[in-house]
Order: structure tokens, then C-alpha cells, then sequence
């Protein structure tokens, strides 16, 4: 047998050893920085945003002081630039609230940067409200005030932070609400509870109680009695649909009424103009009140526009069409179509011969059926596909931008929380996402180009509302998806883009923004509403 060359085996040493020297050679800057950065426990890291010598902005600011980190030390920047008080801190969690910050997660500072008051026996500090913050200490929760006294002892096992002067408190595995001196307002016999700021602009939060749930106000009153063997949510809608403990179901307000049906039915979406759209079997309607407006019935269909009228279709006749009422139940028209979409803005998508066309309320052909796929109306415009390719047509059928997109997705649609309220975004100039040839880009409903058509990705990261500039979208895109993606901050309500020459855009308060300018990732900066910067950071990271 011939003996195989040494040469590749010795090939294939050197080769390892060579990267094994690589892999060392990359590990001695991390393990430097490892030896001298701080050792942070579990819970710091989860408020931690930052890397080496970085300056990064938290979300929130008041009275004007932002927490910032300089080469591993917190300290406190005003909207100019400069430092009130000095980067000393290990920690600096929040921005300054009822004129004390937490810091080294269980001291209180003053706005000179002053301890006015600390307890190394306490795990953590949170945010204060009504003067009280939520504290832990020796693994039981109670409540500071800004002087850092206990007002309520740490006696519970979990707590929430106060709202409207309340707060739930957990004792032996049950909840009950309690006010800012300590009294409580119920027993503890709420099993779960839910205590988001998604409820508060509705007055009432979720609580199960025996196994079944109900909705309880900021005073500890039952607005809603717990025998619901679901949740009530009671967010951006002042209804809710609930089944009962005896399997019925029910209509739900937040103002304690209930509307209880003799059956179970499943809710379709939520309620349009009024009514609701149900299903048990085949498909029907109802009104908020209750009145049944079209009984449901096996392998029967209903479309529920938004302008409250409704078609109903036999789903066993395969040559019966779509049968269109007002919403007062009066005929609006027969007709032999047998696919059919809800009108929106006085026009309804209508399929005749394989094609999409749409109808007036009367039935009458408005735009002749000549698409593959044709959307609601929305601001004047809707996306229609012709010949393979997406664009947007008018309402008199007219080319608002030429079909030529291979793909047009709606970009903005959404319900979002700032400032402790709900606030629905009201689109008036509805966005979409178009690809063209494996490049995206974004039009909007007049057929305006809002960003080139020209990037390898693009993704909506998250829509926020910001009350002195209207609502804002976020969006991820990358010219280069090797390099990594940057984003841009678009009006949601006019389509412009906004802070263009900025990334990672936050609302700190007060009017006032940061973000990393574009192209400098390690430079961060804050900036106003106009986009005038009035710091930047000049750090290096």
C-alpha cells in the first residue's frame, strides 16, 4: 500500500493553529474589556441599553435632565449637551421624576446629583408616581416616597406601580388593590389580574375571581361581575364579547351593561357602524343592543361593511348571488354575483367572468371588471392587480400610479399607547410597501413616491404616536443588506418623511428626540422636533 504525503496532514495543523492564533488574537481586546467592565446582575442587564463608551439616551426625560453613560459611569445631561451632574453612577435607570432619580438601583439623587437617601438592603427602586415608587427589599415589595421613606412596608410578594392613586399588591398568591396610603380598597381574593396601561383610558382592568372573570374600576368596584370564562379587554372598543359561566354569550360594555344571548355564538371582528358580525353554523348579525338583525344559519355567509349595510348569501345554492341590505334592513339590491367584497367609500369589489370590477350601492358596474384582485378604497385610492403587477386606481377607475409593482402591501394600520392613552392612528394618507424587481420601496395613497424603490429590505419596526408631530412610522431598510439595515422615520398622516438623516429614532419628552445620525453608528445626538440638533455625542465607540 503506498504511503500517503505527510505534507496535507501538516497542511491541516498549521491551518487549525493558525486560526486557533487568529481566534486568540480577537479574544484579548474582549477579555481586556471584560476584565474592566462593571458585573452587572440579572436584573441590571434588563435595563441596560448601552456599549463601551457609548452615549445612548433613555426613552423618557422630564424637568429637562436625561441619564447618559460615558465609559461605564451614568450621569445627567440637559437638552444642550452638557452634564448637570457628572458620569459617577453604576446605574442610572430612568430620567428624573418628582424631582429624584434612582440610581445605583437603590440610592435617590436630587437634581444637583446629591444621595439624599440609600439602603444597600434594597434589590431595586422603580419609577415614581404620586410620590411613591415601588421598592424591593429582603424580597418583599413595598413603597418609597421621594424621601425614601417606606409609606406602605415591604410586606407583599409583587406590586404594580400606581395609577389614578392606586396600585394591586400580591399577598399568600392573591392580588387586591390598594391606595397611596396602604388601605386596601379589596380583599385578597383576585386570582389574576391585569394591570396594563392598555386599560386605563377605559377606567376598567381585567380580574378573575373564583375561576371566572369580570372588570374592576380604580375605586375596587366590580364594574363587570367575574362569571366570564373569558378575559375582558376593554382597550380601544367599549364593547367586548364575552361567554358567561353557562356557556351563553354576551355582549359586554365597559359600563357594566351586559346583553346575554339564550345561545353560544362566536363574534366575527369587531363591530361596524353598530353591528356586530357573529357566527354559529353559518354566519349572521347582530346589533350592539342585542337585536338580532340576520339570524345565523347553516352554511350561510354575510359581509358587514363599515358603513353598516350587509349582504347575505346561501352558501348551499352555488347559482344563488349576494343579496345587499341597508343597514335599517331594507333592500339596497339583488344580484347573480357570487364573490363579492364590503363597500368602503360607495364602491364594492365584484368578480364577473374571473375578473374584479366594482359596484355602486344600487348594483350598477362603475369600473368594468378588468382586474385580477381588487381592495377596499382607502383615502380615494385602492390597490388593484392588473396583468400580474400592483397599483392604485381612483374611484372613477382612473390610474392614480400604473400597475407595474410585484408586490403592494398596506404599511401603516395600527392601534398604539402613548401618554397612558389609546390612541387610534387615523391614516389619511395610507402608505404601502411595493417591490420591484427584489428592491422595496414605499408610495403612498396619491401615488407619490415616499423612498426610492431601490432597497434590498425594508420592514415596518414600529408605528408610534408622538402628540406634537402626529403619528410616526418606523421603518427598517438597507440599501446593502450585508451592511446591516438603518431606518427612517415617515408622517404617517401626510406620507413625508421626517428626521431623515437620522436612525433609531426615540421620543425622550417634551418635544424633544434622539437618534444616531446615519452613516456615524456611534455617534448619538438629540434633536428637536424639526430635526435642529442641539447635542451630539462626539464619542467614539
Amino acid at each position: 500500500m503506498k504511503k500517503r504525503p505527510a505534507y496535507p496532514k501538516f497542511t491541516t495543523i498549521l491551518g487549525i493553529s493558525f486560526l486557533v492564533l487568529i481566534a486568540s488574537v480577537l479574544m484579548i481586546p474582549r477579555v481586556a474589556l471584560a476584565a474592566n467592565e462593571p458585573v452587572y446582575h440579572e436584573w441590571d442587564k434588563a435595563q441596560e441599553h448601552v456599549g463601551l463608551s457609548h452615549l445612548w439616551f433613555t426613552d423618557r426625560a422630564d424637568n429637562g435632565l436625561i441619564p447618559v453613560r460615558q465609559n461605564w459611569k451614568w450621569g445627567f445631561i440637559n437638552y444642550q449637551g452638557k452634564f448637570v451632574i457628572k458620569p459617577q453612577f453604576q446605574l442610572a435607570r430612568d430620567a428624573f421624576n418628582q424631582g429624584v432619580a434612582v440610581v445605583n438601583r437603590n440610592q435617590l439623587i436630587n437634581n444637583k446629583g446629591k444621595v439624599i437617601f440609600q439602603d444597600k438592603s434594597i434589590e431595586y427602586i422603580g419609577w415614581f408616581d404620586y410620590g411613591l415608587a415601588i421598592a424591593k427589599k429582603n424580597g418583599k415589595i413595598g413603597y418609597l416616597n421621594t424621601k425614601g421613606k417606606f409609606v406602605i412596608s415591604p410586606t407583599y410578594e409583587e406590586g404594580t406601580s400606581f395609577y389614578n392613586q392606586v396600585a394591586m399588591v400580591k399577598k399568600n398568591g392573591k392580588w387586591a388593590l390598594i391606595n397611596t396610603k396602604g388601605k386596601l380598597l379589596t380583599t385578597f381574593n383576585i386570582e389574576e389580574m391585569d394591570y396594563r396601561i392598555d386599560y386605563r383610558k377605559s377606567g376598567v382592568f381585567p380580574v378573575k375571581i373564583d375561576g371566572l372573570w369580570g372588570s374592576m374600576n380604580y375605586k375596587g368596584q366590580l364594574v363587570v361581575p367575574a362569571e366570564f370564562k373569558n378575559k375582558l379587554e376593554f382597550t380601544g372598543n367599549t364593547l367586548d364579547w364575552g361567554l358567561r359561566r353557562d356557556n351563553h354569550s354576551a355582549i359586554v360594555r365597559q359600563d357594566g351593561l351586559i346583553v346575554s344571548f339564550n345561545e353560544y355564538y362566536s363574534k366575527l371582528g369587531e363591530p361596524q357602524s353598530g353591528l356586530w358580525k357573529i357566527k354559529q353554523n353559518g354566519e349572521g348579525i347582530v346589533d350592539v343592543s342585542g337585536r338580532m338583525i340576520v339570524e345565523p344559519q347553516s352554511e350561510q355567509k354575510v359581509i358587514l361593511s363599515g358603513d353598516g349595510s350587509y349582504a347575505v348569501r346561501d352558501m348551499k345554492d352555488e347559482s344563488s348571488g349576494w343579496t345587499f341590505y341597508k343597514k335599517d334592513q331594507t333592500l339596497l339590491f339583488e344580484s347573480s354575483y357570487t364573490d363579492m367584497q364590503a363597500f368602503s367609500e360607495d364602491l364594492a369589489a365584484v368578480k364577473v367572468n374571473q375578473k374584479w370590477g366594482y359596484v355602486s350601492n344600487n348594483g350598477d358596474i362603475k369600473i368594468p371588471a378588468q382586474y385580477e384582485e381588487a381592495n377596499l378604497f382607502q383615502a380615494g385610492s385602492a390597490v388593484i392587480r392588473k396583468n400580474g403587477k400592483y397599483g392604485l386606481i381612483g374611484t372613477r377607475g382612473e390610474s392614480i400610479l400604473a400597475a407595474k409593482y410585484d408586490e403592494m402591501i398596506p404599511l401603516i394600520e395600527r392601534t398604539n399607547y402613548m401618554n397612558n392613552q389609546i390612541e387610534k392612528l387615523t391614516t389619511k394618507n395610507p402608505l404601502y410597501r411595493v417591490k420591484l424587481n427584489k428592491s422595496y420601496g414605499i408610495v403612498d395613497s396619491r401615488g407619490n413616491i415616499v423612498m426610492d424603490v431601490k432597497y434590498e429590505i425594508m420592514d415596518l419596526d414600529r408605528t408610534d404616536y408622538y402628540h406634537d408631530i402626529d403619528p410616526i412610522a418606523t421603518v427598517q431598510y438597507a440599501l446593502k443588506a450585508k451592511d446591516g439595515s438603518i431606518s427612517a422615520s415617515i408622517n404617517i398622516k401626510t406620507g413625508k418623511r421626517i428626521f431623515p438623516a437620522y436612525s433609531m429614532v426615540n421620543y425622550l419628552g417634551d418635544g424633544m428626540y434622539s437618534g444616531v445620525p446615519v452613516g456615524k453608528k456611534s455617534h448619538y445626538v438629540i434633536f428637536n422636533a424639526k430635526g435642529k440638533e442641539v447635542f451630539r455625542s462626539g464619542f467614539e465607540g
